[in-house]
């Protein structure tokens, strides 16, 4: 019989991917909550109750979620070692302005089941490219024959971090014959550890990740162990859990507040433990926005990728820094002089560039009294919310009214032109002044009244985020107002945010929903009630906020299917 190819093996693995993976995306949908046209969840958008006799609380609907690109990514090169490059994955589906909300609603295109097959055989050939490593990966020597014990005890020992769960005698059976056949027919045992090793990732038990529960001792529904091993993994680590706490989940260890506590608490504090304010900023501050934001090459040269990868990286760094390093208030996020840079970055905010380079990052700190303070006066949030020539107090004060204050803002009515008229080249305008004309239209006034005051302190600020003090030769005025509260530049409103409790309980309230995987409900207003009494209480300790929301019923209980 002649011997399949090496193509003709790998396309019949993809055809088989695809019809499981239409399966499993077709059943995600039934599984999660039902989501209105607009994206949002029909389980109600009057948002969470947070009064003084919010209703009872009430678990949401177990789901199956994918994995996002980033915790793929992550997953891939814990287990391989080989970095994937997220950009050629399928996209991930941001509901509620999250990566990990979309995850329970996304569909997987055909397309994207083949960039999925294509990055899990590219690490598995690294890794069985070279013999030193390869056997260091299995572990033990292939025979290739059908009962081979080497090749099923390593299938069940990597089966169960993959999929994250003590795989089933079946589907070891299932895998071994995948190990049997390919070692027949290309004559290699190893080419059959390598095949079964494919199929091991490419099931959708890898890439989807369920919660779905099971009966407690109570009656109610509850994650499994394992099940919570996971979730509390890609929560803090966003990737896969490790030996030692799949161990605990077969124990019973994470049946027991103190026991998920002491396991969370583990992993917080491994290096991968920042993952869980890093990858919860990344999300929140929509950075992965950031690499696709077109700048005018005339007026900003030096706007290119290592400036953009800086941007991130300083954002989301200077989290880090504050919740693990020193340990400070949440809410010094908007008014710290700190910033992770590398050389471009450290010439837009003007500081010293003596040792470093475009790939040579180090924490600085800015001028205790210079105008740019906290997230707000970083490159990386004023870039975002830019055009390619300049600044937008609208796009920026859109961004703090929902995010900062969980203050919904509405689409502007279809009828509206939404380009400021350009003035006359002998008359020239600052963006205010235009903004000011602009909102003489009543159909205008009401949204940006809400927006605009916000953001027009960061006026001081360019498209990519350099300190300036003019805008078309004319002086900035830099005054605002933030939720009620005067303010007279981007410093002063650095400081205001940082102050504001509204601001406190919004932050409460957007972790809350990133690590639930679900958008707010009123019937979450008494778990954030509680949340952010205890926040507040710790200081505005991100990390035990972490802790708080991890240990709380709503992580762990599950609703039936409806």
């Amino acid at each position: 019989m002649k011997k399949p190819s090496w193509h003709e093996l790998r396309s019949s693995r993809k055809v088989a991917a695809v019809c499981a993976l239409a399966f499993v995306t077709a059943c995600t949908g039934a599984l999660g909550d039902s989501v209105d046209d607009d994206g949002g969840s029909s389980a109600g958008d009057d948002g969470p109750s947070t009064g003084s006799d919010p209703p009872a609380f009430q678990p949401a609907s177990g789901m199956l979620r994918r994995l996002t690109r980033t915790q793929f990514r992550n997953a891939v090169r814990d287990v391989f070692g080989v970095e994937v490059n997220v950009n050629e994955l399928d996209d991930d589906s941001w509901n509620g302005n999250f990566a990990v909300i979309g995850a329970a609603t996304v569909v997987t295109s055909e397309r994207g089941v083949e960039q999925y097959h294509t990055a899990i055989e590219d690490a598995v050939d690294a890794v069985f490219a070279d013999s030193a490593k390869r056997d260091q990966f299995i572990g033990c020597t292939p025979s290739g024959a059908q009962d081979d014990a080497c090749v099923r005890g390593f299938l069940e020992a990597l089966g169960l971090r993959a999929w994250r769960r003590p795989l089933e005698t079946a589907e070891v059976d299932r895998l071994a014959a995948v190990a049997t056949k390919a070692a027949t027919e290309l004559e290699s045992a190893v080419e059959g550890a390598r095949w079964a090793t494919v199929a091991l990732f490419t099931s959708p038990n890898f890439l989807y990740r369920p919660e779905l529960g099971a009966p407690s001792a109570g009656g109610s529904l509850r994650l499994t162990g394992y099940e919570m091993a996971s979730r509390l993994a890609f929560l803090v680590w966003n990737s896969l859990p490790d030996q030692e706490l799949l161990d605990q989940a077969a124990g019973g260890g994470l049946a027991t507040v103190e026991g998920v506590r002491a396991a969370a608490t583990r992993l917080l504090d491994a290096p991968a433990g920042r993952e869980a304010i890093g990858a919860f900023a990344e999300e929140y501050m929509r950075l992965d926005r950031v690499g696709t934001q077109a700048k005018d090459s005339g007026l900003f040269p030096e706007y290119g990728p290592a400036l953009q990868a800086a941007m991130v990286r300083d954002m989301r760094g200077t989290w880090e820094v504050l919740a693990f390093d020193e340990r400070t208030s949440a809410l010094d996020l908007f008014s710290t002089t700190k910033v992770v840079v590398n050389k471009e970055l450290a010439e837009v905010y003007g500081i010293d560039t003596t040792g470093l380079s475009s790939s040579t990052f180090e924490v600085r700190s800015l001028p205790a009294d210079g105008p740019r303070v906290g997230l707000l006066g970083k490159a990386g949030f004023l870039s975002q919310f830019a055009n390619q020539k300049e600044g937008s107090p609208t796009l920026r004060g859109k961004f703090m009214r929902e995010a900062l204050l969980c203050t919904p803002v509405l689409p502007p009515p279809g009828n509206i032109a939404l380009e400021l008229p350009e003035p006359p080249a002998d008359k020239p305008l600052t963006k205010r002044q235009r903004l000011e004309n602009h909102r003489v239209a009543p159909a205008c006034a009401g949204c940006h009244g809400a927006m605009d005051p916000l953001g027009l302190p960061l006026e001081t600020f360019d498209a990519i985020g350099r300190y300036r003090t003019t805008d078309h030769g004319l002086p900035i005025d830099p005054s605002g107002d933030f939720n009620g509260e005067p303010v007279a530049d981007a410093r002063s409103l650095g400081m205001t945010v940082g102050a504001s409790d509204a601001v406190a309980r919004c932050l409460v309230r957007k972790y809350y929903s990133y690590a639930a995987g679900h958008e707010e409900r009123p019937v979450d207003g008494s778990v954030l009630n509680t949340l952010a009494a205890s926040f507040e209480a710790s200081g505005f300790d991100l990390r035990e906020l972490v802790l708080d929301v991890v240990t709380n019923e709503a992580f762990s209980a599950v609703a039936p299917q409806p």
